[in-house]
């Protein structure tokens, strides 16, 4: 029986973990399936209060299936699987609870945007590259994809280095560059990522729908962008 691509449970202190347990976790449309699936579990779970994300391994994620899009019978199916996968990052992005992506490996391509779309973010400093290498593969981003990493990234040498250069960054160069916000030993990612969600939680916590509200009005250019590609290369 294959493992399901992304599943949740839940833990104490009202924080959940959100698992993407396929190899490399390529992003293809049963991906986004699962994922979904989740995100509405986590919504459904009144008590739930934050969410932390990781992968299992050496991967967080290396982005888009590319041998999933790249078969012919999948040709008529790619526009509506961009759009589709365009439609998590912005639901991940005003998701109504606080999230950390907890960097356990390497997170390229859409799997560092998808990481981007989170609150924080914690990365191994052992193991692990970041990096958005569209520009190595020929590939471009749609304006929403665009205005969501200005919107992630200090403005100047970082954009430039992460998207036009495609640099690959350790997670110490990825902190130095605000990519990230902590970098931990491998065995300390979930674990710092949990402690960091508890301390922006407080007592009290967020309400789901001032949370919401407030992402949607400081995020809404991003959400307002163009999701259609000029041109996927």
């Amino acid at each position: 029986m294959a493992t399901t691509a992304v599943t949740v449970s839940f833990l104490e202190q009202s924080i959940a973990v959100l698992r993407m347990q396929r190899g490399e976790n390529r992003i293809n449309p049963e991906f986004l399936r699962a994922y979904n699936g989740c995100l509405d579990k986590l919504e459904s779970a009144p008590g739930c209060k934050g969410v932390v994300t990781t992968g299992e391994g050496k991967f967080f994620s290396n982005g888009i299936d590319l041998d999933w899009m790249g078969k012919e019978e999948n040709a008529e199916k790619v526009p509506t699987f961009m759009e589709d996968f365009q439609k998590l990052l912005a639901r991940i992005l005003i998701f109504p609870l606080p999230t950390v992506a907890a960097i356990n490996g390497h997170c390229y391509a859409g799997g560092a945007v998808l990481a981007l779309a989170h609150d924080l973010r914690v990365m191994n400093s052992q193991r692990g590259w970041m990096c958005l290498n569209e520009i190595h593969r020929n590939l471009r981003f749609s304006p929403f994809l665009l205005s969501l990493l200005r919107m992630k990234m200090n403005p100047g040498q970082t954009l430039n280095r992460a998207l036009v250069l495609g640099q690959r960054f350790t997670a110490e160069e990825a902190v130095s560059a605000g990519l990230v916000d902590k970098s931990m030993p491998a065995l300390l990612v979930e674990q710092e990522s949990r402690r960091l969600l508890l301390s922006w939680l407080g007592k009290d916590g967020y309400s789901r729908e001032s949370l919401l509200n407030m992402k949607r009005d400081v995020y809404s250019d991003v959400l307002n962008s163009p999701t259609k590609f000029n041109s996927l290369m």
